[in-house]
């Protein structure tokens, strides 16, 4: 008899096949699945099991953790009430199955070794952030292991960048060249020691060891490399640090020049850096955080968070110029506590080596022929990283988490997914690229892979592709890729299913949003899907992204968007933010030739009418219904910002401007849109026109108005535009949820306003949770779309 107990209360009265009060034993082999290897959960179960007085055994498998339980029926019931109860913090137990077998009279409980068999169903672990325990060693000059760079535990290190496949054992692991002296060894064998298993254990007798190099590749001699390290960052050089994932470039936060001279070596120029401190301490001395802001910052997978500045914290002024937010962290690898243990090192830009736009650097020789011309040394070490994997970036949103860049510390956790999936592969999108595996129940994205724009960033797609299908053993029968025919991931799609006869999905790109938001929280439709973003290609051939969708798992239609405006010069409207100001403005009626609306961009009498030429001539000006682009034109007016160093920053500046407004819920503060209504039945959407929009937007700038107040009253007019379209869309169809997505959703103030106002009409709203509502979390949606499409088809 199979029992599952995956949303059963595991009581003595409740769990099927227990006997309760029998006095003879009973046995049950119990299947555990989820995250359950290399967490812990072996030494976990046979603890538990001898607290409970039964007899049997545990082991990896493939399918997760294999239980055999021996004993009274009673006591077994305890040990399955207690499993999930008292489970280790970095497990997560997806599901338990227990099957009723005839009793064997076994003795006592063993730890059996692991057994490969059948389809991989387990999860491995992603890497976690140095636990209490072991940071209290690291710094305790009477332990073996005082200042040692990698030590670790069962409760944390290195999990996903080091494994090469499950089960999670370190033979299958990039630590199977060092071999444990004996007292590591007895250690990795006493079950009741937090060493128990821990694949990465290691000591300074035995395990890697670090290094300083010159960019020569020359060994510099140093009595402690760590401390040359610091030596040589407080001097102003900049150095690059091989850590968990990958090699991260470091200078002193703290010192302007070491800065500047870090974006001109690595062609960064505005992007903000993220910045290291020791502790939460130090982080609250320069950011006002939150109380969600400091929780998030301690979590296990210390993401890179996005909090408030503090004036007067210190922090040179051109680690995130123009925006009031820093990205700060924490210390995860002992490394990194062992620069933070000096006094002198106050706050440390860590960010990632390499190039602008391409993937971090991970293998030493990498490291030095790519970053020579940036670090002036290197601190080294030789644990092979086998998963390149970047710092995870979160903020708080709305009140609650929210993944702005999905990798170290969450990849390769699974994403649930609310119907059973083929194997299927979803290959994302073209910008923030990260592709999704899916089988089953769930969803593995990869960690964050950054633009497909060059064949670095392809070479990264497919070495991460090859690892984690090698780690799941998932050999995909359906390749999904997005409509745009220009994105490099479909052209690779396309090629790699035809040479494996594969069959190909192609699925719309706000839809893919809208539904990995509604598959998140369990929505199968229909909802009122709310898609707002940079760019998208629409099922008309234009480019979306400013989208009201009547929207189910397996389908959509568009209720309604913003009205279509040109973006003259295509992509160069995306980098020089005056052209679409331009574009918005001449679909607004305004004459871009005269010398007011020249003078509002910083355009010349030339650049205006070789743009209005191309805009009625449509030659390179293409029209898009994107919100992000809407932005783009709002700040090159209110901001005055011409050209862009980086996506999206037009608009992360404009947000920054409106930070201290208040939200302005009347619709008297709100800008004006013009909602005008379609023909649902003749499925012509409705279109929200932005003229009245830039005709107070224009009042405001001739009358002296704050830049500040216009760009708060700017968030507040999208926001009340968007929440009339979806209340029309209720009055349409009598659909009373929204599911809100797309990278605008990353804008704190936006997100926060339309929630409250859709709320106030009476709307449930879901936002995304466990995936980014950015491109990052496209495949997700990609896969949930495409595994809805076969569904469907199976039950025709």
């Amino acid at each position: 008899m199979l029992v599952s107990c995956t949303r059963l209360e595991l009581t003595e009265n409740s769990h099927p096949g227990l006997k309760p009060g029998a006095a003879q034993a009973q046995r049950y082999e119990v299947l555990v699945r989820g995250v359950v290897q290399g967490v812990g959960f072996r030494p976990f179960v046979y603890r538990l099991a001898g607290e409970e007085g039964l007899a049997g055994s545990i082991g990896n498998d493939t399918d997760g953790v294999a239980i055999a339980l021996e004993g009274p029926a009673e006591r077994i019931g305890a040990f399955l009430r207690r499993l999930r109860a008292e489970a280790p913090p970095l497990s997560r137990i997806d599901s338990v199955a227990a099957r009723e077998t005839a009793p064997t009279g076994e003795q006592g409980f063993r730890i059996v070794a692991s057994a490969v068999r059948g389809q991989v169903s387990t999860g491995i672990p992603a890497d976690a952030a140095t636990c209490a325990d072991c940071l209290r060693e690291l710094l305790d000059p009477a332990d073996r292991r005082y200042r040692y760079p990698f030590l670790n535990c069962t409760n944390c290190g290195p999990r996903f960048t080091i494994t090469r496949r499950i089960p999670y054992d370190r033979p299958q692991t990039s630590m199977a060249r060092f071999k444990m002296c004996a007292a590591c060894q007895a250690e990795y064998d006493d079950p009741a020691n937090r060493r128990f298993h821990a694949q990465p254990n290691a000591c300074w007798k035995c395990g890697p060891r670090l290094w300083l190099t010159a960019t020569n590749g020359v060994e510099i001699a140093a009595v402690d490399p760590v401390v040359a390290c610091i030596d040589r960052l407080m001097a102003g050089e900049i150095m690059a640090i091989k850590g968990i994932g990958g090699f991260h470039l470091a200078v002193d936060a703290t010192n302007e020049v070491a800065v500047m001279r870090l974006r001109e070596r690595k062609h960064r120029y505005g992007k903000p850096l993220a910045i290291m401190v020791r502790d939460l301490d130090a982080a609250r001395s320069i950011c006002g955080l939150m109380v969600e802001e400091e929780t998030l910052l301690a979590t296990p997978a210390r993401p890179i968070v996005l909090a408030r500045r503090r004036s007067g914290g210190g922090i040179a002024a051109a680690v995130a110029p123009g925006i009031p937010w820093l990205g700060v962290f924490l210390p995860y690898a002992p490394l990194q506590h062992l620069l933070f243990a000096d006094e002198r090192v106050r706050a440390l830009v860590m960010t990632s080596a390499n190039l602008s736009e391409e993937p971090i650097a991970i293998d030493n020789e990498e490291a030095r022929t790519r970053l020579g011309e940036i670090a002036d040394a290197f601190l080294m070490h030789d644990r092979e990283i086998l998963g390149r994997c970047d710092d995870s970036v979160a903020a708080i949103v709305d009140g609650a988490p929210q993944l702005i860049r999905r990798a170290r510390g969450f990849v390769p956790l699974g994403v649930p997914l609310p119907l059973n999936a083929p194997p299927l592969l979803a290959v994302g999108g073209h910008l923030k690229n990260v592709f999704a595996l899916a089988r089953g129940g769930f969803a593995y994205q990869s960690q964050h892979l950054g633009d497909l724009e060059n064949f670095a960033g392809l070479e990264f797609f497919s070495e991460s592709l090859t690892h984690l299908m090698r780690t799941f053993e998932i050999e995909p029968e359906t390749v999904v890729h997005d409509l745009h025919p220009g994105y490099l991931s479909t052209s690779w799609a396309k090629q790699w299913a035809g040479e494996r006869r594969l069959r190909l999905v192609a699925v719309q790109h706000h839809h893919a949003h809208v539904a990995g938001c509604m598959a998140e929280h369990g929505v199968e439709g229909p909802a009122i899907g709310l898609s707002l973003d940079g760019t998208g290609y629409g099922s008309d051939g234009r480019i979306w992204g400013g989208e009201v969708l009547i929207s189910r798992l397996d389908g959509f239609e568009r209720f309604a968007h913003l009205a279509y405006a040109p973006m003259p010069g295509g992509e160069a409207a995306i980098r020089e933010p005056w052209r679409m100001a331009l574009g918005h403005l001449h679909a607004a009626g305004f004459d871009i030739d005269s010398r007011e609306v020249r003078e509002l961009v910083g355009a010349k009498e030339v650049e205006a009418r070789v743009l209005r030429r191309m805009m009625e001539r449509s030659v390179n000006a293409p029209l898009t219904s994107s919100c992000g682009r809407l932005f783009d034109a709002v700040a090159a007016v209110v901001l005055a910002r011409r050209v862009v160093d980086y996506e999206a920053q037009a608009a992360i500046e404009l947000e920054g401007l409106a930070v201290d407004e208040a939200d302005g819920a009347d619709a008297e503060f709100a800008y004006p849109m013009e909602l005008k209504r379609g023909d649902w039945a003749r499925s012509e959407p409705a279109t929200l026109s932005a003229a009245p929009l830039w005709r107070e937007l224009l009042r405001d700038l001739r009358g002296g108005a704050s830049k500040a107040r216009m760009a708060a009253r700017f968030h507040a007019g999208v926001a009340e535009s968007f929440v009339n379209a979806v209340v029309l869309a209720r009055e349409a169809t009598g659909i009373a949820q929204v599911a809100m997505s797309g990278g605008c959703m990353h804008n704190r103030r936006l997100a926060r306003f339309l929630r409250v106002r859709l709320e106030q009409e009476g709307f449930r709203v879901v936002q995304h949770a466990r995936v980014s509502p950015g491109d990052g979390g496209l495949s997700y949606g990609q896969a949930v779309v495409a595994a809805a499409m076969q569904q469907r088809v199976l039950q025709v």
